[in-house]
C-alpha cells in the first residue's frame, strides 16, 4: 500500500476518533437535549434522497447518449454507476473511475469515450455544487464586504465550464499525469443544460437533508434558500480536500460549522454523522439492487 493511501486512512481514523471523543465529552448535554424522532419524516428523507440518486443515473445515462452517441440501458447504467461508485470510499478517489472503465468496456465503449462522459458529469455535478456553495457566502452577513469577489467567483465558474477553457484545463492535467489527451468537443449549451440539471439534483438532496434534520430535531424558521447551499458547499469541500477517503471528517466538520447557525455544535455533529450513515444506507440499497441486476444478467 502506498504511503499516500496509508496517510489518508490515518487521517480518516483520526477524524472518526476526534468526533467520537467530542460526542463522549458532551454526552450529558446530548442526553438532556430534547430529541424528537419522527419516523415518517425520516422515511420521507430517505425516499427523496433515493429519488435524487436515481436522477443522477438518468443524467449520467443522458450524458453518454448526447456526448458519445451511446445509449446504455437504464438498468445497465444503474449497475455500472452504483457498483463503481463504491470506489469513492477507497483512498485515491480514482477507483470509481476504473470501475466505470471496466463496466463501460463490457458495452464496447473505449476509455476515451468514458473519460469524456466522466469529465462532463464531474464538471456538471461538482461545478454546480461549487456555484451553490459560493452562494452560501452571499447570504452570510460576515462576508457581505466580499460580495464583489463572490460574484466574480460565481462568474468564473460559468467561464471554466466553457468547453474551450475546459479542454485546456483537462488536457493540461492529463499531461501532468502523463495520460493521453482527450478532445472536449461538446457545446457550451450542452454542458450548461447538465449543469442546470445538477443544480436541481443538489436542491432535491438538500430537501432530503432538511427532512432528515427535522426527523430528529425540528428546525425553527430558517432561510431555506441559504440552507439549500450548505450541503453542496460541504460536499464539494470534502471532495476537493484529499486528506480522507470519501471526505470522511472533512464534510462532517464543515457541516458542524455551517449548521452552527441553526443548531448547537454537539447536535450539529450528531446530524453530520447521521447524514453520513443516512447517505451510505441509501447508497447501500442501490448497490444491493445493482448486484441483484448483475446476478440476473449473469444467469441470462
Amino acid at each position: 500500500m502506498k504511503l499516500s493511501a496509508i496517510l489518508k486512512i490515518f487521517f480518516a481514523v483520526i477524524a472518526i476518533a476526534f468526533m467520537g471523543y467530542y460526542l463522549y465529552k458532551n454526552l450529558s448535554d446530548l442526553q438532556q437535549y430534547h430529541w424528537q424522532f419522527n419516523i415518517v419524516l425520516f422515511l420521507i428523507s430517505i425516499l427523496i434522497l433515493w429519488l435524487a440518486l436515481f436522477a443522477i443515473v438518468l443524467i449520467f445515462r443522458l450524458i453518454f447518449k448526447k456526448l458519445i452517441n451511446v445509449d446504455i440501458g437504464f438498468l445497465q447504467m444503474f449497475r455500472a454507476y452504483n457498483i463503481a461508485n463504491i470506489g469513492r470510499y477507497l483512498p485515491g478517489k480514482v477507483w470509481s473511475i476504473f470501475g466505470l472503465f471496466y463496466f463501460t468496456g463490457q458495452y464496447g465503449i473505449n476509455k476515451k469515450q468514458t473519460t469524456l462522459a466522466i469529465v462532463a458529469n464531474e464538471v456538471s455535478s461538482k461545478g454546480s455544487g461549487v456555484l451553490l456553495g459560493l452562494c452560501y457566502f452571499l447570504f452570510s452577513s460576515s462576508f457581505q464586504s466580499y460580495l464583489p469577489l463572490m460574484i466574480a467567483l460565481l462568474a468564473a465558474c460559468l467561464v471554466i465550464i466553457h468547453p474551450r477553457v475546459l479542454d485546456k484545463v483537462i488536457n493540461l492535467a492529463l499531461k501532468l499525469v502523463k495520460k493521453q489527451p482527450i478532445k472536449i468537443d461538446f457545446s457550451y449549451s450542452t454542458i450548461f443544460v447538465f449543469f442546470l440539471m445538477y443544480i436541481i439534483i443538489w436542491e432535491i438532496h438538500s430537501l432530503a437533508f432538511y427532512f432528515l434534520i427535522n426527523s430528529i430535531t425540528p428546525l425553527e424558521a430558517i432561510n431555506l434558500v441559504k440552507f439549500s447551499t450548505i450541503l453542496p458547499l460541504c460536499w464539494v469541500v470534502g471532495y476537493i480536500i484529499l486528506l480522507t477517503p470519501g471526505g470522511i471528517g472533512v464534510r462532517e466538520g464543515m457541516l458542524v460549522i455551517t449548521l452552527g447557525e441553526f443548531l448547537t455544535p454537539e447536535v450539529a455533529l450528531v446530524v453530520a454523522i447521521l447524514q453520513r450513515i443516512w447517505f451510505i444506507l441509501v447508497e447501500g440499497i442501490n448497490v444491493l439492487i445493482s448486484f441483484a441486476i448483475q446476478a440476473k444478467t449473469n444467469k441470462r
